[in-house]
């Protein structure tokens, strides 16, 4: 019998007085599962309206029939056409992470740094590429060049390599993944990233307010919107 997945969903804006995070989840007449976040940049206003902008075209692609690739392209159009001639939207962009899940297999686009990550017996792993300055400063790290408390705490830390923004994008990351019957698959903003792997995969199996409110428990004053899906097998 064909596996079949479900999904759960939540948000919270954090310490910020604004929402820039938009996510769907929606199953297709087939059985697939579609799952997207994205986290908007560019200021409340711009930020908010591109991540919307964003989430509607891949969810309107794949519903219609077509790829993530697709919807990608989709999505990065749709942003330009939101920005043109509105000087308060200027530079506005989204990260992205879309996946579908059919059968025993996930397949997910990505841009930016939104993760997506299988958790499996209390480990977890990170399934897409960081689009961030993060790993770049973690490699000087690893090459004796950079101190570890310099590194986590560097301003650029999390600057985008790439984005959502209507222009040409360089940096897509795409795959597929065959799946064991007992993972999670968590889709995030980085948000989350207040907490390490650890305390992330500790809250996988758990509903999903669950891992929003260890995130808020660390009280953080610059706490980032949080949006989390998490997509398990049906038993």
């Amino acid at each position: 019998m064909t596996a079949r997945w479900r999904g759960e969903g939540r948000q919270h804006q954090g310490a910020r007085p604004y929402q820039e995070d938009s996510w769907a989840l929606k199953e297709l007449a087939d059985g697939t599962l579609l799952a997207v976040v994205a986290d908007g940049m560019g200021g409340h206003a711009g930020g908010a309206v591109a991540s919307k902008l964003v989430v509607e075209a891949v969810v309107k692609t794949v519903e219609g029939g077509g790829g993530l690739a697709e919807a990608l392209q989709a999505a990065n159009s749709a942003v330009g056409r939101g920005s043109a001639g509105k000087s308060e939207l200027t530079g506005m962009g989204s990260t992205l992470v879309a996946a579908t899940l059919k059968g025993e297999e996930v397949h997910w686009i990505s841009v930016g740094d939104s993760p997506l990550y299988l958790a499996s017996r209390g480990k977890l792993s990170r399934l897409n590429a960081d689009h961030s300055m993060a790993p770049q400063i973690d490699s000087l790290v690893k090459r004796g060049m950079m101190a570890p408390e310099v590194a986590a705490n560097h301003p650029g830390r999390h600057t985008l390599r790439d984005a959502v923004m209507g222009q040409a994008i360089t940096l897509i990351d795409e795959g597929r993944r065959q799946l064991d019957a007992d993972v999670q698959l968590l889709m995030c903003s980085d948000g989350v990233h207040t907490l390490d792997d650890g305390e992330i995969a500790a809250h996988a199996a758990k509903p999903v307010v669950g891992l929003i409110e260890a995130v808020l428990a660390r009280q953080s004053p610059h706490q980032d919107n949080i949006t989390v899906i998490k997509l398990e097998r049906l038993a």
